[in-house]
Parts: C-alpha cells; structure tokens; sequence
C-alpha cells in the first residue's frame, strides 16, 4: 500500500493516481521508506555479589559457554573463603538461560527456593547457619521374637515418613526431629527447631511436612532465605540467588 502524501488515503501500489484526490502517487512512493528491523538486543548475564546487609556488592561479568566459580583462576573468584574450593562450581550461559553445577565440592553449592519446593530422600538445607539433612527412608528393626515392641520405640506404628537432621562438623549429627503430616517448624523465636543463637534465622522461618507421598519445605516469607543443595545439573533463572561458602550471588540478565 502506497499513502498519498496528499490526503493521506492508502492506494494499492498498482495505481500511479490516488484514486481520492486524483493526484499523482509518484511523490508519495518516492518518500516511501520501509521500516527498518529493530537490531536484536543482546542479552548476557552476571553475578552480584548480595552483602549481609541487602546491597549489592562485587559485579561478575559472564561469559557465553562455561563460567568457573571457585576460590581462584576463574570467572568468579571467591579467595577468602575456607568453605570455597578450587573449582567449586561451574555456570553455563547459554543465550537465554543458564545451568548451575556442583563440581563435586567438600561443602556443596546451594539456590534459594522460591516459597515451596519438594524434597527427597538425602536433601540438604542451609536456614541460617544451620545445615540440615531431610531423611526419608527409616530403617525399622526387625520384629522380636515374642512380639514385643523394642524398647525406646513408639510401640506402634507411626505416622512419621521421615527425619530432619541437623548437622554439625564432618556431618555429625546433633538433632533429630520426626517429619509427618503435621508442619515442622524452623524459627528463631518459635517453632519445633528453635534457632535462638543465629540472627539470620526469622521468628517462623520455614516448614517442612509430608502429605501424599511428598516432603515439602516452604519458607514463610524469611528475610534471608531457605536454601537447598544442588544434585547434578540444573535450571537458574535471573534473579536466583546462589549460595557458595558463606557468599551470596545473585543471578541478573543484561540487555545491551
């Protein structure tokens, strides 16, 4: 379609008059210019550094195909970090998405959940300062002879699916508390797992439960997070939050 610079009535490209004004078309398909295409924009991602106090700390730059994030000779270099290795872990950029994996280090790689994920057996969580173990096969001891239950036991069958354990150094395991049906509550204040001594637990943190089959943990709107430990290769999306040692890294896109 050609528009009459005239009277502003579209023409098929066909006509050499405007079939409204009668004048010729010959002006308005000289000024005629097709719109250009839009260059597409390019997008990359980086890291920022996330400080114990919310603001934004160091910025690292990422780079398509694979990013090293470790103690040194990397993308992102975490030096003064004891809990940080050599190569702890590596993010894949690719043009729209990257994937987060833990190159099996000591202490692990962790993302912050996003109000509610589902655990499985051997899962770990870090809530504040505490490391946590989900337990979902409990191995039962065998019957006795006489029928009678052991001792220390419920002397019945339970409703619980599972165990929360807490640990401590090389895995140590300092508390246990039965999962079922009925939420597990982790807090500072309240709750079945009390938290008193660490800051960067909320009064109700989080929630773990088992209904149908499936253990749930839910946070309750905390102001630092739950935070679950990476198996294999997986999905992250910006605005993620990565947890490495004691550093907070938090995923963003860059359109340019």
């Amino acid at each position: 379609m050609i528009r009459c610079v005239h009277c502003n009535k579209e023409n098929e490209d066909i006509f050499t008059y405007c079939l409204n004004c009668g004048k010729p078309l010959e002006q308005s398909l000289s000024s005629f210019r097709p719109k250009a295409a839009s260059p597409a924009k390019k997008v990359s991602f980086k890291l920022e550094e996330v400080r114990v106090d919310g603001s934004q700390g160091e910025v690292f730059p990422l780079v398509q195909g694979f990013n090293t994030i470790g103690k040194s000779g990397g993308q992102v270099n975490i030096p003064d970090d004891p809990r940080v290795c050599d190569g702890h872990a590596t993010l894949d950029v690719g043009a729209d998405m990257a994937f987060l994996e833990d190159n099996s280090s000591v202490y692990g790689t962790f993302v912050r959940i996003r109000d509610e994920v589902a655990l499985t057996d051997g899962d770990q969580l870090r809530i504040g300062h505490g490391l946590f173990q989900v337990q979902l096969s409990l191995p039962l001891p065998p019957p006795t002879s006489d029928g009678a239950a052991w001792l220390g036991s419920a002397g019945a069958l339970s409703n619980h699916s599972g165990r929360l354990l807490r640990l401590g150094p090389d895995g140590v395991v300092l508390e246990a508390y039965l999962l079922g049906s009925n939420e597990l509550l982790i807090g500072r204040t309240s709750g079945d797992v009390l938290m008193s001594q660490d800051p960067f637990v909320s009064s109700r943190h989080a929630s773990i439960s088992v209904k149908g089959g499936t253990c749930k943990l839910t946070d309750l709107g905390s102001t630092n997070g739950s935070f679950l430990k990476i198996r294999g290769r997986v999905a992250v999306s910006p605005g993620d939050v990565i947890l490495i040692g004691q550093k907070l890294l938090r995923l963003r896109r860059v359109e340019g």
